[in-house]
């Protein structure tokens, strides 16, 4: 299969994914992620990507840069800045707490310093798209609980870039000023923001920008994904799986219900945005992916970690509508 029709294949295919994720109510980034993972099955793999995979390889990294980029665009200060502290104080615990149970069980593991670091600082993120259509869909956006969900998340993805950078750097001595990957791949993000503060996110130019990179580029990155996917490994060692997702959830849920004391928050409110803060996505794959590629993670930690994203970013909806459901009145 020559190069154009491949491109065109993957396109169509994601398109398709995406439009079968609306129209069962999931998010964007599963329908991408379905079709990455399927592109790298090795059947698929073989007939439509292997001829062309490095241009293909190629393509996932520069769609990583977008989607990095695309993440800045989404984090404002204003609205970080506005929040009140038990915000700030909610996103440090939701985010400190799972990168160090995620670290210490992948120590238990046997797994490398580095590659339990980098696991952690995984299973520290939080998705905001995600919460975004789940929020928008019940109209509860714009209340308080739904404002904590969404800047808890934002400030959750700083501080997960920021601990990535500083465990690369310190602890991978040079390898942050020797891969282009990691460096490129904060300045896009910082760009977002610098960008989005100069000239406003819903400018109709950058709106226009974002829609050509989130249709022609980003599924790319999502190939890239399901290219190193491990089908073997997660087979195998089906512990690994079982103790990442295991640890990735109660550790969120633990990390938000630790904050009480700081919060003004009922406990069945705490417990629903540590569901909100549960939900991965895009950012923490993307660390996932430049971890594997810089080799400070295995293809059996990388895979579990993709399936963890995949899995918790697939279950908030659904405990979100459960929980509303049998308390009508939480987001009040």
């Amino acid at each position: 299969m020559n190069l154009i029709i491949t491109l065109i294949v993957v396109l169509l295919i994601s398109r398709l994914f995406v439009l079968l994720a609306h129209k069962l109510k999931l998010a964007k980034v599963v329908g991408l992620l379905l079709a990455g993972l399927l592109f790298g099955y090795p059947p698929m793999r073989a007939w439509i990507i292997e001829p062309q995979s490095e241009t293909i390889f190629n393509l996932g990294n520069v769609a990583l840069l977008a989607l990095m980029f695309i993440a800045g665009l989404e984090s404002s200060w204003r609205e970080i800045c506005k929040e009140e502290k038990e915000t700030l104080i909610i996103a440090i615990f939701a985010m400190l707490i799972p990168f160090l149970c995620g670290f210490a069980v992948l120590q238990m593991l046997g797994f490398s310093l580095m590659a339990s670091l980098m696991g952690g600082v995984c299973m520290s993120i939080t998705a905001e798209a995600t919460k975004v259509e789940v929020l928008l869909e019940f109209k509860k956006l714009k209340t308080k609980v739904g404002a904590t969900m969404m800047t808890a998340g934002i400030i959750d993805d700083l501080l997960g870039l920021a601990f990535f950078v500083a465990i690369t750097y310190y602890l991978g001595g040079a390898r942050i000023a020797e891969n282009f990957l990691i460096v490129a791949a904060v300045v896009a993000f910082f760009a977002g923001i610098i960008l989005q503060k100069a000239i406003g996110r819903k400018h109709p130019w950058l709106k226009n920008f974002e829609r050509i990179l989130d249709y022609f580029l980003i599924p790319f990155f999502f190939v890239a994904i399901g290219l190193h996917f491990d089908f073997g490994a997660i087979l195998l060692n089906p512990l690994i799986l079982i103790a990442v997702i295991g640890t990735a959830l109660i550790g969120k849920l633990a990390g938000t219900l630790l904050a009480k004391p700081f919060a003004s928050f009922d406990w069945k409110q705490l417990y629903l945005i540590g569901w909100a803060m549960n939900s991965r996505g895009a950012i923490e794959m993307a660390f996932a992916l430049i971890a594997l590629n810089t080799k400070l993670v295995s293809a059996e930690l990388y895979s579990a970690l993709i399936v963890m994203a995949l899995f918790t970013t697939l279950l908030f909806p659904v405990m979100f509508v459960r929980i509303l459901e049998k308390n009508p009145k939480i987001m009040n």
